[in-house]
């Protein structure tokens, strides 16, 4: 083979590898320019989340590698932004206790003070100071009766207590409650009657669902006038029991309906009665944790009923045999 031939064979060799080796270099450059723009892309992108600037102003149209990232920043920034909303409502609402909890807390402090200094007092009679610790025991039992309620709230709200539904009978549950608040009643001569004769089967926990009844009756009790009567109709329903507790007290004002069940929420009228608020609040929080509900419907002139919806418990016994 000549050296003519050999040449003839090996150029295009040579310019064959330096061109694919040009090509390769220029891909490789436009590569790292389109990546170094990606990234300088991206960066801008995140500064301007970052900065406050809205990611809904990214243009997100092309179906591209960098609209793809900033969709992601996108959906990054409303998990934050719901995240920081959702942490702000907690504050306002922890904010919102400790105020709640120190107003509360306010006057019954500064009746022990001040009757404690008057008991103190060695030119006061044995009389006068036998009044003193009446008044501290009574104060010191209002506190306890706040702090246990505000406990049995605060272990409702993050779930450490367990509600445990069996089949309970309605008739036995109104009797725990009737016993817990029968000698309110008798004080002020109300009359507590159960309308109806057949007992009933209902899905709930005991203990927590005979607290909620509680809770009502003994509101029905604290805002009726001495001699009045409260009424316990209770229904059964195709799902539901219904349990309507009517009194003839001063009742709530329409547009208050909504605000009796939350926590510490009192009405101007209601001021004069003893009280913190708490007891519709609990009882709608246990109803909650077991599938029932509470209602509320204020009287045309007077009275209130409160109406508790508890599962039946019948057709759940069945199922489960």
């Amino acid at each position: 083979m000549d050296q003519r031939t050999i040449l003839f064979i090996t150029v295009p060799v040579i310019l064959f590898f330096v061109f694919l080796g040009t090509a390769s270099a220029g891909i490789w450059l436009h590569m790292r320019r389109k990546y170094i723009s990606f990234a300088e892309e991206t960066c801008r992108s995140i500064d301007a989340v970052l900065n406050g600037r809205s990611a809904e102003e990214l243009d997100m149209d092309e179906d591209t590698l960098l609209s793809k990232v900033q969709m992601k920043l996108k959906r990054l920034e409303e998990v934050t932004a719901a995240a920081a909303r959702k942490s702000e409502a907690r504050e306002q609402e922890v904010q919102g206790i400790i105020s709640d909890l120190s107003h509360q807390l306010k006057t019954p402090v500064a009746n022990i003070m001040m009757y404690c200094d008057t008991a103190m007092n060695p030119a006061i009679t044995e009389e006068e100071r036998a009044k003193c610790m009446a008044v501290l025991k009574d104060q010191v039992g209002k506190l306890d009766f706040l702090v246990q309620a505000m406990i049995r709230m605060s272990r409702l709200e993050q779930n450490i207590i367990s509600l445990h539904p069996d089949a309970v009978s309605l008739r036995h549950l109104l009797d725990r409650a009737f016993q817990s608040i029968r000698g309110k009643a008798v004080e002020k001569n109300i009359s507590l009657e159960i309308l109806c004769e057949e007992d009933m089967i209902l899905l709930c926990d005991e203990k927590w669902t005979a607290e909620a009844l509680f809770n009502v009756l003994d509101n029905a009790v604290k805002y009726s006038p001495s001699g009045s009567r409260v009424t316990v109709h209770p229904e059964r329903l195709e799902i539901y029991t219904k349990i309507e507790i009517r009194d003839e007290g001063t009742g709530i004002s329409p547009e208050h309906a909504a605000d009796v069940c939350k926590r510490f929420f009192r009405e101007k009228k209601a001021a004069k009665t003893e009280g913190v608020g708490i007891g519709l609040y609990l009882t709608r929080e246990i109803l909650e944790k077991e599938n029932g509900y509470l209602k509320i419907s204020p009287g045309e002139k007077r009275g209130t009923t409160v109406s508790v919806y508890l599962l039946n418990a019948g057709e759940f016994m069945n199922t489960s045999k």
